[in-house]
């Protein structure tokens, strides 16, 4: 395995983990502790993690921003459940956004045999659906940003103000208790600011791990948001809060 390779294996573990050792990770790839400490060294001047006695724990970031390629494999299960609650929502005919999200690519799965216009910025989705007879796909166009697998910029932003969609399936960096739904990306926040204004429904797709860590950039506030769909279901403050600005809540726990 090639270092850059190791180094996003790593990443993968910190975000699912939270925490690593040298010790465990140079038994798992096989190589010296100190091929591991240059790893992390590296990782660490990066900002994804910071060093601890031992090892390295992930970095609660505002701005980090974690590529699509590593996010793909993280918390598939819940992602798929998320997908499944949210194609609840999605009728035959529909104008439906897919934007370039792990967990809105996960929507491809359940859509197939539905008739719709599908319009998306993702590549992901592009893939997944481009040969589907029965949906009519339509992308957005703009620059693309390889670790995100989307368009965005200019151009893509001018696609969506001349659009409007049924609903809109997006997902965010980080939810904050009081001030909304944030991004690590102003770009992508931007855009995701502009696809809300352009659908007549907005729908949140966001695991558990979202809530309450730092967000960079404001995306909405939650008296902009319709409905939000999570793996888990609120505690009391965060259901007060939604209840109060009328966000739906689906979780794929079951009641």
């Amino acid at each position: 395995m090639l270092s850059f390779q190791r180094r996003e294996e790593i990443k993968r573990l910190l975000l699912q983990q939270k925490s690593v050792t040298v010790g465990e990770i140079a038994r798992q790839f096989q190589v010296s502790d100190e091929t591991i400490r240059r790893d992390l060294a590296v990782l660490c001047n990066e900002g994804f993690c910071t060093k601890t006695y031992g090892g390295a724990s992930l970095a609660a970031r505002s701005t980090s921003a974690i590529a699509s390629s590593i996010k793909k494999n993280l918390r598939v299960a819940e992602k798929k459940r998320i997908a499944e609650i949210a194609a609840t929502q999605i009728k035959p005919k529909d104008c439906i956004f897919l934007d370039h999200s792990t967990t809105a690519a996960e929507l491809c799965a359940e859509i197939r045999d539905l008739e719709l216009t599908v319009v998306t910025n993702s590549l992901w989705v592009i893939r997944e659906l481009s040969n589907q007879e029965n949906i009519d796909l339509v992308v957005t166009g703009g620059n693309v940003r390889v670790p995100e697998q989307g368009m965005f910029g200019a151009e893509a932003q001018n696609f969506l103000r001349h659009h409007y969609f049924d609903k809109a399936f997006f997902s965010c960096r980080s939810l904050n208790l009081t001030k909304g739904v944030f991004d690590a990306n102003e770009q992508v926040a931007s855009f995701r600011q502009v696809l809300s204004e352009q659908s007549v429904c907005s729908i949140l797709l966001a695991d558990s791990t979202k809530f309450g860590v730092p967000g960079f950039v404001h995306i909405i506030p939650y008296k902009e948001l319709d409905v939000l769909i999570t793996d888990s279901a609120p505690d009391a403050q965060w259901s007060e809060m939604l209840v109060k600005n009328n966000v739906t809540v689906l979780t794929t726990m079951p009641d």
